[in-house]
């Protein structure tokens, strides 16, 4: 079990004698602490991918919420208090059986290679739940089996298991496209009383709110249209498995009173949010710069200049154009709150401002500005960094290596990738990249660096790695493509790459490293293609520059 995990069992601990002390002394401020902390876990539990269990905690927030107003109400009436008491007992429990360590899942091939994760990953276990004999179930189940997912299949009519709780679970509807009929959306509530923590894909959902709106009551996660097809499905399922650590809220506070700051600070840290004060505007550019906030709190009144002034300054940076601002004042003058969203604020919140409120609306904030920085840095096909960000970040490894670092970076390109096109048709080309990207994705380490170079071309950087354990994980890679077969009307297309490998030992920048790695991928194919060769110490890039290869079939 994670670190993470224990941190969010800690948590609730806390929170179980914070309401333990609210109910032996009814105090209204304890009742505070314990809704607000409350909303940290909900938070937790949303980025360990557990909707279930965020379901349960939102429901018990939303209970408390409803008391959390009015400090007459407290202590609150015997029977919400045991309410209350009777819906976190079963949430902490249900916590303490998902602490229960699992065994760790294989990968596709030998997990037990030199590159295989130090820490557990998260059980494969797929449900698939189907009318029997439904045409998409062989085909999912044989995708996903190769991916390293184990598959169990039930029918519509099949009693919930008492099993352990499995990764996920897919609905197959009886008509793809049409509305789930009231007994499936029965049995997917009665599948997620059992099994709160997994996640719930219906498939082939129509696009009709009604429909979805009804699964997402029932205990659906995702509603899948029915053209999406595997690729979106196992696309999300590796997003499961590939459980990076969540990267940490950073607010920058603006404000020169500090007791609002205290205040301020106070309120995001019992939402694990971290934050950084400073009480002058002059400060502002230097602290960004240096602390690489996700938001910016912002007084409107402070010596020097207004915040409406110190945000257009900001904005004249292109860095902060897009990052959020949320205005923070007693202002109330509704022209002066109009006039500072105009003038570059993303929200106006009122002092003294609700702790839940402001930090859900520093969340919500956050969470949009990522989704957008996001997007803005990955390929939109294969969802991998795309080409100028894999550069960017393998430039930061290399920095970030120091003497005796060790980095291994690898250039793949699809064999043949033209005629795979010209005979098949682009879908299928996109569905071979797409195919690639998945495998690269599954097989490395949440550490590794994964990106698409460029059409067929695809960039990996693998820290703390040796060229030696470089070449046999990209061997076991090579081997498992050439035979992963790509659906296609015609019958199933299969595909080989090539791979070049550098070492950072023999080509200490990230240009010499790239460049190397590339020469390597070019002999590879002059050799025949279908193979992972390394570069040589000795190689300089003016005589790898000077390679040149037949593009007579493509490449």
């Amino acid at each position: 079990m994670s670190h993470s995990f224990h941190s969010v069992i800690a948590l609730a601990e806390i929170l179980e004698r914070r309401w333990q002390n609210y109910r032996s002394h009814g105090e209204f401020d304890l009742f505070v602490e314990f809704t607000v902390s409350l909303n940290g876990l909900t938070e937790r539990l949303r980025r360990r991918q557990m909707p279930g269990l965020v379901r349960a905690c939102q429901e018990l927030e939303n209970a408390a919420l409803a008391l959390f107003g009015d400090p007459s109400l407290h202590p609150v009436p015997i029977d919400q208090a045991n309410g209350i008491e009777r819906r976190f007992a079963q949430l902490l429990a249900e916590l303490r059986r998902q602490e229960r360590p699992s065994a760790p899942a294989r990968r596709l091939s030998d997990a037990a290679g030199p590159l295989a994760d130090e820490a557990p990953a998260r059980p494969r276990h797929i449900r698939i739940v189907a009318p029997a004999q439904h045409a998409w179930v062989a085909s999912l189940q044989a995708q996903l089996a190769f991916f390293g997912f184990t598959i169990e299949i039930s029918g519509w009519e099949a009693r919930p298991p008492a099993v352990t709780p499995p990764l996920a679970i897919l609905f197959v509807p009886e008509r793809p496209g049409g509305a789930y009929p009231p007994a499936a959306v029965s049995h997917i509530m009665a599948l997620r009383t059992c099994f709160p923590t997994s996640n719930f894909y219906c498939l082939a959902v129509p696009e009709n709110l009604q429909s979805i709106v009804l699964l997402q009551r029932a205990g659906a996660d995702a509603c899948i249209p029915a053209d999406s097809g595997i690729s979106d499905i196992l696309s999300r399922l590796l997003d499961l498995v590939r459980q990076d650590e969540p990267e940490a809220d950073r607010v920058l506070i603006v404000e020169d009173s500090a007791t609002a700051t205290a205040h301020v600070r106070r309120s995001l840290a019992q939402h694990g949010i971290d934050s950084l004060a400073i009480d002058d505007p002059r400060k502002l550019l230097e602290a960004a710069a240096e602390y690489r906030p996700d938001a910016i709190l912002m007084d409107m009144y402070m010596p020097f200049c207004s915040g409406v002034e110190a945000t257009a300054a900001l904005r004249q940076v292109a860095t902060y154009q897009a990052l959020p601002i949320i205005y923070l004042s007693s202002e109330s003058d509704i022209v002066q709150q109009v006039e500072a969203l105009r003038l570059g604020g993303d929200q106006f919140l009122t002092k003294p401002v609700n702790p839940v409120v402001l930090a859900a609306v520093v969340k919500t904030k956050i969470a949009r500005y990522r989704e957008m920085r996001h997007s803005g840095q990955h390929d939109s096909l294969t969802r991998l960094l795309n080409h100028s960000t894999a550069k960017m970040r393998i430039g930061q490894l290399v920095a970030d290596s120091g003497p005796g670092g060790r980095l291994v970076v690898a250039m793949i390109d699809i064999d043949r990738f033209k005629r795979i096109n010209d005979t098949y048709g682009h879908p299928a080309g996109d569905k071979v990249i797409r195919s690639l990207a998945w495998l690269l994705r599954g097989r490395l380490r949440n550490t590794d660096l994964i990106g698409r170079y460029g059409g067929e071309e695809f960039i990996v950087a693998l820290p703390d790695t040796d060229i030696a354990g470089a070449l046999e994980q990209f061997e076991r890679i090579r081997e498992d493509f050439a035979v992963l077969p790509h659906p296609h009307p015609e019958g199933p297309l299969y595909a080989t790459f090539s791979c070049g490998l550098a070492d950072l030992a023999d080509f200490p920048s990230a240009t010499d490293l790239i460049g190397a790695a590339d020469a390597a991928l070019l002999a590879a194919k002059r050799q025949g293609r279908n193979r992972v060769l390394a570069a040589a110490p000795d190689w300089t890039l003016s005589l790898v520059a000077g390679m040149q290869m037949e593009e007579t079939t493509g490449s």
